[in-house]
């Protein structure tokens, strides 16, 4: 009788244990919508350039010196496109983001922030701007 008990008790224990895993995971996991700042597509509630503010209007000269993955040379300063003018904005669009951009330069710095050979200052590569033009070291890999 008792290794009855014992078992059943082992049961509740695991159930219980079990049931509890599942909510607390759930409250963890938000489906469909995004909620974190940091995350690659903005929350619908926040404006297209929420992360405006995170980024630098200038390039350290690592980046700015610097080729794009597929080899695209960066624009001199005063050829470049204002984000405003590239339809810049916060997180990617239809899948589509400047880290899988020709034009994108990658961080050089260490401070995960880019760089675009067409568009003025810091450049985050979950975002996306309407210059985005498919890697073509991407297609043909």
């Amino acid at each position: 009788m008792a290794d009855e008990e014992s078992g059943e008790s082992r049961r509740r224990v695991l159930r219980a244990t079990g049931c509890g895993s599942a909510i607390v995971l759930a409250g963890c996991v938000s489906v469909g919508e995004d909620t974190s700042q940091e995350a690659g597509e903005p929350a619908r509630d926040r404006p297209a350039d929420w992360c405006f503010d995170r980024l630098d209007d200038t390039v350290p000269d690592v980046e700015a010196n610097a080729v794009s993955i597929d080899g695209v040379e960066r624009k001199p300063e005063g050829e470049l496109t204002s984000k405003e003018e590239a339809s810049y904005q916060c997180g990617p669009a239809d899948g589509n983001h400047c880290g899988t951009c020709t034009y994108y330069i990658d961080d050089r710095d260490g401070d995960a922030v880019g760089a675009c050979t067409e568009v003025t200052g810091e450049v985050r590569s979950a975002d996306w701007c309407a210059l985005w033009s498919p890697r073509e070291k991407l297609q043909n890999e």
